[in-house]
Parts: structure tokens; C-alpha cells; sequence
């Protein structure tokens, strides 16, 4: 899909993307993109950046990019959801290469790690189906298992 966007949420978007929510039962799995934005404003050691996901010129999804480690090389993808109306498109699934690439051509990392509710099968399932490993390690503060991409070379 050519017509995949990623842009920084400023305030030509950002109502947009708070208007983006999840399915009701997947709510209890990720915080809302409100919250996110809050996040990347006051959590300022992570240095979060919010992202919407557009398609052509409509906002479908976010991400949140942030707590980089410039010694081991990896920075957080957090928060990546498509709106409920969106979803069941195939949009995720086109997304996941778009924001690996994002990613790898503007932060000097070698890998993408992210965190999971445990009790999340399908997130679990589609982070491994699009190259993501389960790592075996728990984010402790959220109770979360932590998956792990690496930059093919």
C-alpha cells in the first residue's frame, strides 16, 4: 500500500489522532492516544515522539517512539494500535515494514523492542508474524513481555 503515511502528531493532526480509538475489548491492552500525548509531554527522560498512521490523507492508527539506548542501540515502539473502524484491513500488517523503516532510517538503532500484555495472544501473534521474537525478559514496571526486532543487515 503506497498510500501509508507516517507523520509526527503536531497541531495540524493531533485531533485526529485522540479521535482514534481502539475496539472495546482490546481497551484494557494499551493506554489511550490522550494518554500517549500526555506521556511524550511530561515523561521528558524517554524522549517520546508521537506518531500518526495515515492512509492517503486519513489518520488510521499511532505509534509512540521513544526511550532510545544509544549504547546497546535500541529504541521502544510503543503504543502502535489502528483504530477500530480500520481495523480488519489489512492496515497494521502494511504498517509494520513502513515503521520498521521509519525507524532504522532515522535513529541510529539495530533494534526495535516493544511490550506486550501477557494475556494479548493476537498482538502477540501479529508482532511475531511480522519478525518480532518473544525475548523472555518482562518490562517490570508494567508486567508486560518485551519482543524484540533486529535489523536485518
Amino acid at each position: 500500500m503506497k498510500d501509508l503515511k507516517i507523520h509526527p502528531v503536531d497541531s495540524s493532526n493531533w485531533r485526529q489522532v485522540v479521535s482514534l480509538k481502539m475496539d472495546e475489548s482490546q481497551q484494557s491492552f494499551i493506554e489511550s492516544n490522550e494518554i500517549s500525548l500526555l506521556e511524550s509531554i511530561y515523561d521528558t527522560k524517554n524522549h517520546w515522539t508521537c506518531y500518526g498512521l495515515f492512509f492517503k490523507e486519513e489518520a488510521v492508527g499511532f505509534m509512540m517512539i521513544g526511550a532510545e539506548n544509544k549504547e546497546e542501540k535500541y529504541i521502544w515502539l510503543d503504543r502502535f494500535m489502528i483504530d477500530r473502524d480500520h481495523q480488519g484491513k489489512g492496515l497494521g500488517s502494511a504498517f509494520i515494514p513502513v515503521v520498521k523503516e521509519y525507524i532504522f532510517t532515522r535513529f541510529d538503532v539495530n533494534e526495535i523492542v516493544l511490550s506486550v500484555t501477557k494475556n494479548n495472544l493476537n498482538a502477540k501473534t501479529f508482532y511475531e508474524k511480522h519478525g518480532f521474537k518473544n525475548t523472555g525478559l518482562i518490562d517490570q514496571e508494567f508486567d508486560e513481555e518485551i519482543f524484540s526486532y533486529h535489523q536485518l543487515k
